[in-house]
Order: C-alpha cells, then sequence, then structure tokens
C-alpha cells in the first residue's frame, strides 16, 4: 500500500510509505529555498512520487497530519514569513486587545500587510476564501484536497484527515526500535487539533491514549520567552536552550523562581500556583530587570524540571520504563538527556525532528495502524529520506557548469579528504541522500577537525555567521562513543536529538563540538552500516589523528535551509570562507592568490 503523508503549515513536509517502509521524506522549504517555508508542498510531493517510481494515481491514501488547518495563519505565512518585529506586533495589537481587553480583533486585519495570495494553489484559489469568516477554515481545507486531488489524479475519498497528537505520537513509537516491549509514548507541543501533549501506552505495535492535556503550556512558555530574549519564537528556541548553561546560578534563581510560580505536576495532571492570562505580557512584567544569560537558565532549568517530574510519575504509575517522545519540546535535547538519566528510566529514544515536519512520517504511521497495518511497519532507522545524486549526477553538474576553468576539481579518497581536516580546512559534503529534518548527519554537512576550539570561530566568521554562544556538535564513530560519552544505558543516538555528559578524553579530541559552558554534547552515533562513505572519512580521520569523531554542522549559509542540490552547495560555497566542497567524491577547491 502507498500512503503519502503531509504537514501542512509550520515547514510543510511530505513523506511516502511504501508496503510499511518510509522510502521518502523531505520539506517544502528544501525546494523552494526558504526557510520554514509554509505553503502547500507541491514540490515535495513531487520528489516523494519520482523517488518511489510510481504515479500519483498510485497513491492509495492521503494522510494528512491534523484535523484543522489554520487558514489566517497559512494565508499570512506566519510561521515562514514574519520577523521579529511582526511577532512582537502580535503581541500587541492582536493578543493584547484579545485577551487583556476583550476586543474582538481580527488576525487579517492586524497583518494585511504580511497576505501572501501569490502561493500555491495559486492566488484565485486564495482569494476565493474570506478570511475570518464562519466556515473559512473548512473551505481552506477543501481547497488542499482539491489541490491534492488535481496534482495526483485521485478522487478525494482517498484523503484523510488525521488527530494531530495521535499522529505525532505514532511517529514516536512506530519511528522507535522498541517494538518488542512496552513503552511510554509521550507527545508534547503548543497546540494541535485541541490538545498541548498527551501520554500512550504502546504494547505489541498497539497504541492506547491514556492522558490527553489541552493546559500544559511549556512549548508556548517557551516560545514566548524566546520573544522577550529578542529572538524569533517558532524558529531559535535552540538558541535560548543553548545560552542556558552559560548563566551563573545566582543570575538564574529569581528567572528560574518565576516560572515555578505558575504550572507544576500534581501526579499525571499538570496544576497552577498562579495562571498566567497569557505567555508574553506576564511574563514581561515579571521578569523585567533580570540578566538574558538568567531567563534563558531559568526556563531551561524549569522546562527539564517538570518534564521529568512528569515522565517520573507517569512511569510510577505505568510501571512502563522505556519512553517515546515526539512533538516541539521534544527539540529541547537538554531536557530529553535529563529524562534519560532518570533512574526509573531504562531506555530513551527521539525519532529525528520531532516538531510539526515530523507529522508527514507519523501521518504515514498512524493511517497505516488504523487500517490494521501496524506489525508491518519498519521503524526509523535512518533519516536519509531526501533527494540522491550520484557521482555521475555530480561530474555532469561539475562540467555543465565549467567548474573547472575557475576552480581546482578532482576525483578524492576518504583518506585525502581526512587529511585535509586534519590540516584544519573546513569542507561542505553534498554527497548521496539529503537528511530529513532539522539536523545535517554527514550528507548535507560542513564538516571541520573538532580538536582546536578556533575551529568555531573559523566556521562562524566563514561561514554560519552563528551566535558566538551557540556550540557545534560531533559524528561519532559508534564503537567510540563509551571513549567519549557518559551513556552507561547504552540509548541509541544516530539522529542528534539527545545531548550527553561527556568523559575528560572527549574535552581533549573533541572540544570544538562541546558546549564550551557544561562540556555536553548533541552527537550523532554512526554506525558504518547507517552511512558507509561518510564513516570511512571519519574513520581515515582516525587512522590519522586517534580521534573517533568529526565537528558537522548543518550546510547551509545563516537564515536559509539545509542544501538540498549540487547547485545550492555551490551557493554556500562560492558566498562563503568554506575551504572546500565535496561533491560525491569530486573536491572543489579555491585557487588562492
Amino acid at each position: 500500500m502507498n500512503i503519502l503523508g503531509l504537514s501542512i503549515g509550520q515547514l510543510s513536509t511530505a513523506a511516502l510509505l511504501v508496503d510499511g517502509r518510509i522510502v521518502a521524506c523531505a520539506s517544502e522549504e528544501r525546494f523552494t529555498r526558504k526557510k520554514n517555508d509554509t505553503v502547500y508542498p507541491e514540490q515535495a510531493i513531487n520528489y516523494c512520487i519520482k523517488e518511489a517510481g510510481i504515479k500519483g494515481k498510485e497513491i492509495d491514501l492521503v494522510a494528512i497530519g491534523s484535523k484543522f488547518l489554520d487558514f489566517e495563519y497559512a494565508l499570512t505565512k506566519k510561521f515562514s514569513d514574519f520577523s521579529i518585529a511582526d511577532y512582537v506586533r502580535s503581541q500587541k495589537d492582536y493578543w493584547y486587545p484579545k485577551l487583556y481587553e476583550g476586543k474582538d480583533v481580527k488576525w487579517t486585519d492586524v497583518f494585511r500587510d504580511k497576505i501572501v495570495y501569490n502561493q500555491p494553489p495559486g492566488p484565485d484559489a486564495w482569494k476565493s476564501i474570506k478570511p475570518e469568516q464562519p466556515g473559512s477554515h473548512a473551505e481552506f481545507e477543501e481547497m488542499i484536497k482539491a489541490a491534492i486531488c488535481r496534482q495526483l489524479g485521485i478522487a478525494s475519498d482517498r484523503i484523510v484527515m488525521l488527530d494531530h497528537h495521535a499522529t505525532h505520537a505514532s511517529y514516536a513509537y512506530y519511528g522507535s526500535p522498541f517494538r518488542d516491549e512496552k513503552c511510554l509514548v509521550f507527545t508534547i507541543d503548543a497546540w494541535g487539533d485541541g490538545l498541548n501533549a498527551t501520554i500512550s501506552i504502546a504494547d505489541k505495535n498497539k497504541m492506547t491514549r491514556i492522558k490527553a492535556y489541552d493546559d500544559i503550556n511549556l512549548a508556548r512558555l517557551y516560545r514566548y520567552i524566546t520573544l522577550l530574549l529578542g529572538m524569533k519564537p517558532n524558529e531559535h528556541e535552540y538558541k535560548v536552550m543553548g545560552l542556558a548553561p552559560y548563566s551563573k546560578a545566582y543570575n538564574m534563581q529569581k528567572s528560574y523562581e518565576i516560572f515555578k510560580a505558575t504550572m507544576y505536576v500534581d501526579g499525571l495532571d499538570f496544576k497552577y500556583r498562579e495562571k498566567p492570562r497569557d505567555h508574553y505580557f506576564h511574563f514581561k512584567e515579571r521578569l523585567e530587570g533580570q540578566r538574558f544569560d538568567g531567563i534563558a537558565a531559568g526556563l531551561q532549568k524549569y522546562i527539564e524540571e517538570i518534564m521529568c517530574q512528569w515522565v517520573e510519575n507517569a512511569v510510577k504509575h505505568t510501571g512502563i520504563s522505556n519512553v517515546v517522545f515526539s512533538g516541539g519540546v521534544a527539540m529541547n535535547c537538554k531536557a530529553m538527556h535529563k529524562i534519560g538519566q532518570l533512574d526509573c528510566v531504562s531506555g530513551i529514544f527521539v525519532c529525528p525532528s520531532g516538531s510539526d515536519e515530523s507529522l508527514a512520517i507519523g501521518a504515514c504511521f498512524s493511517a497505516a495502524a488504523e487500517r490494521g497495518m501496524q506489525d508491518g511497519l519498519e521503524h526509523m532507522k535512518t533519516s536519509y529520506l531526501g533527494p540522491e545524486f550520484t557521482d555521475a549526477d555530480a561530474r555532469k553538474f561539475i562540467d555543465d557548469n565549467r567548474l573547472s576553468e575557475k576552480y581546482d576539481v578532482k576525483k578524492t579518497t576518504a583518506r585525502q579528504v581526512a587529511r585535509l581536516l586534519a590540516q584544519g580546512n573546513v569542507i561542505g559534503r553534498c554527497a548521496g541522500r539529503m537528511e530529513f529534518g532539522a539536523r545535517a548527519l554527514g550528507n548535507r554537512t560542513i564538516l571541520a577537525d573538532p580538536r582546536s576550539y578556533k575551529m568555531v570561530r573559523k566556521i562562524n566568521e566563514a561561514i554560519k555567521k552563528r551566535d558566538f554562544w551557540m556550540p557545534f556538535a560531533p559524528t561519532i564513530l559508534f564503537e567510540r562513543q563509551h571513549d567519549y560519552l557518559e551513556n552507561p544505558k547504552n540509548i541509541s543516538a544516530p539522529f542528534m536529538t539527545i545531548t550527553f555528559d561527556t568523559k575528560e578524553l572527549a574535552e581533549k579530541d573533541l572540544i570544538a563540538s562541546l558546549h564550551p559552558s557544561d562540556l555536553t554534547t548533541r552527537p550523532q552515533i554512526l554506525k558504518k552500516e547507517d552511512n558507509p562513505a561518510y564513516y570511512e572519512i571519519i574513520k581515515e580521520f582516525e587512522r590519522l589523528t586517534g580521534v573517533g569523531g568529526i565537528l558537522n554542522t548543518s550546510f547551509n549559509l545563516h537564515g536559509e535551509p539545509i542544501v538540498c542540490s549540487p547547485a545550492d552547495a555551490m551557493h554556500v560555497f562560492e558566498n562563503s570562507d568554506i575551504d572546500m566542497l565535496l561533491l560525491g567524491t569530486f573536491l572543489v577547491s579555491k585557487r588562492r592568490g
């Protein structure tokens, strides 16, 4: 059976399940080159169908990972087009009048200047729906279904809309390796189909929801503290997480107490000491005068504590000690780390990129499970699910663009690449299939020697333009993980979704890929069979230097999506001071002097 899964809205994405296996998945942003693009994922759908070698009419079912699609947010492209100033305006001109003054404020009146009609499936379709009118969301859903039917050549009875959190839960569980033992499945995000968290019990490939919540506001809290700190909500929360470890305890304590004065865990329930009317103005008033790093640290401590207490209580209540997570809060890799350290937790697994882009894969799993096909679902063995190009493709791109006239181009080997890295070169690698999700895992990656912290400054100044406090991450050979990581439970971490404390050798070998303050790291633990060509580069680096890991950061310019094609990779290469570009096994080098 061929099931096409879609996430429509926040980082629109398409995935394709063929006979129980995810064969393709990509976000629309990789094709449009607009970060977090919310448009109808026309190109991502086309890619999935082409990758599977089928026609649109051969899709048996299209599963959308939500039952409610927000027309006003889509019309104004909130999640991709809004600036920090726009988010502040939304608080002052929309939410404050609505929540504090009881006014009937309309989103599209406030953001009339942000309306975008010229987006798929076309201006006429968008203009045919009147915003803020009764039934506009239903009309929007019908518009999306009609676009799917036209693109695939199928009838609308092949399209289903699935519960948002059931879809997140399906991704978390069916994507995990915990299929032969009982497992607790947690979902937690800002909002989706009337809920923002659930707990389910999974056993023998079946899930039963035991708890649902509409009042856990951790994601919303993190979103608006991100805004209060002058960063972009729905995008820069990871910067707040990265900032937190720098704070001294005395700077953090007051902010932590302000957060703690609100929501707390009581058994499996969440209650309030003081319930904020909103999560911007309430905390803006109370946090005034607090240091920025102390706010970040207080927030992160509060999130970690409340998440750990929630999990601990659920484990005690059910007697089940394996846990999996999905939803936006699952992207908080430091919280996942703390949960994994709990004595009551025997195992934890977090699939790649659990935010709403993962709803595309989750929708495939959920739709299959609803039809009794869950026993045949293959877990997420890989995130290399995007477009692929071969050495022949690379050679053609080089020839078509006459790169040899401007650059030095030559075939190379893993050992030669490793030697260049050991000499201090920064190399962009674009090879094989693109990774799904927010983390580059070797195929659309910038590589560097992790032994010197000077490399961090070099990469930031030459390419990434990242905030100075943000750490990089390593790829570590599977057989070397215990040399570098504190991982007594042998937690599986192939997708850079969990942080770990590190051992003394990591500070010597991998310092440029550790958090500068607390020396934790968010590794990709790589087995040879998962990516043989990438593994061989790191193995050769180990033979040359004795170091069993490499610095790995996503291949993109600041504010742009991770590269997809050789043309995207060349764009970054030509618009940065990156030393070399590896297209498959072809090395492109800039001529000096």
